[in-house]
């Protein structure tokens, strides 16, 4: 075998090694999230999805923002962090062949990034959501290190990336009195979230190659959320 061989080959492997040992290590690094939860999707509102597993017109696509307000991986912090989860299937959720893509604020260090990478990605293991949602997706894109946005405010939320994404979250108002309405949704054995508070998008939309969207005018929920691993 020639020494230049010989030396990809080492290289090869030693690739290969980081891998696993970094997903040895983001499996078992103890982390925990205290979250705002802003939720939009394609779905009417209330979302069918939360009663029977099915989304309305069939495919699911989905804009969710972070607002990280307590959080730690391992030694690193994560306090005051924003990101933003964006995924579609192209049928229900648990039916597969998702795609995602995971945007974290550019005012984070380099641990911070790892860190929110593993955790959203499902890699870090643990509860809610992002471990569950990693093994329905077939096309898992690079994390994206961008200018967030991000407004927390209950059903008047918003979050956006300049030329990229925009979501706004509005209250239903009674279309007589024009009095805002106060609605919510139990699910005392949701994964995502227990109670949340029911909106609507003023705007939600998404102008990627990989993820391209606009469902303004659908279903939105706020919540707060906690969630630890592994």
């Amino acid at each position: 075998m020639s020494l230049l061989l010989r030396a990809a080959n080492i290289e090869a492997a030693r690739g290969l090694f980081e891998a696993i040992w970094g997903n040895i290590m983001a499996s078992t690094t103890p982390w925990r999230l205290h979250a705002d939860y802003m939720e939009t999707c394609n779905c009417d509102f209330g979302c069918p999805c939360n009663f029977n597993g099915f989304p309305t017109g069939g495919r699911c696509e989905a804009l969710i923002g972070y607002h990280i307000r307590a959080g730690r991986y391992g030694e690193t912090s994560l306090d005051g962090l924003d990101f933003i989860y964006a995924a579609s299937w192209p049928h229900a959720i648990h039916e597969g062949n998702g795609t995602a893509c995971v945007y974290i604020t550019e005012k984070t260090s380099q641990e911070q990034r790892q860190a929110i990478s593993d955790i959203a990605y499902g890699r870090a293991g643990g509860g809610g959501p992002f471990t569950l949602f990693s093994q329905t997706m077939r096309y898992v894109l690079d994390p994206q290190f961008v200018p967030i946005e991000m407004t927390v405010a209950g059903k008047k939320s918003r979050f956006t990336i300049p030329g990229v994404l925009e979501v706004g979250l509005a209250p239903f108002t009674d279309p007589v009195s024009g009095e805002e309405h106060d609605v919510e949704v139990h699910l005392p054995k949701g994964f995502i979230w227990r109670i949340a508070q029911c909106a609507r998008t003023a705007v939600m939309k998404i102008l990627t190659p990989n993820l391209h969207f606009d469902h303004s005018g659908k279903n939105a929920f706020y919540s707060v959320v906690e969630y630890q691993g592994p």
